[in-house]
């Protein structure tokens, strides 16, 4: 599987909330630098999946459309939209987020993330 196919499977099958998926993509080493309205973050293996659990804790449906995907040897470029339903309301989705994210590769995992995100 390419890195592209990768991180397609991975946020079209809701990675982004799933730690036992997320142990599998994410290297031991991994960060994850993070613009967004609220300033800079800087996630770590583990910050990334404590939020993975609170997101899966406080949204009953996530949904990614992936608009943009684009590889470039061991990078890959993905520009999505998340909608979400609340656990109070899932019959409703919610846009909350558009995403840009460059994943750099190593060892066949994700190792460096650069993700600006803008609220809806």
């Amino acid at each position: 599987m390419t890195n592209k196919e990768q991180i397609q499977k991975f946020y079209l099958e809701d990675g982004i909330r799933n730690v036992a998926a997320l142990e599998e993509f994410l290297h031991d080493d991994v960060i994850l630098e993070w613009s967004s309205s609220d300033g800079v973050l800087n996630l770590s293996k583990q910050a990334i999946l404590n939020l993975a659990l609170e997101l899966k804790q406080n949204y009953d449906i996530s949904i990614v459309e992936i608009t943009h995907l684009i590889e470039e040897n061991n990078t890959v470029v993905v520009k999505y939209n998340q909608k979400i339903a609340t656990i109070e309301n899932p019959s409703e989705l919610i846009p909350i987020a558009k995403f840009i994210v460059i994943w750099e590769f190593l060892e066949n995992k994700l190792f460096r993330g650069y993700q600006i995100s803008q609220p809806v």
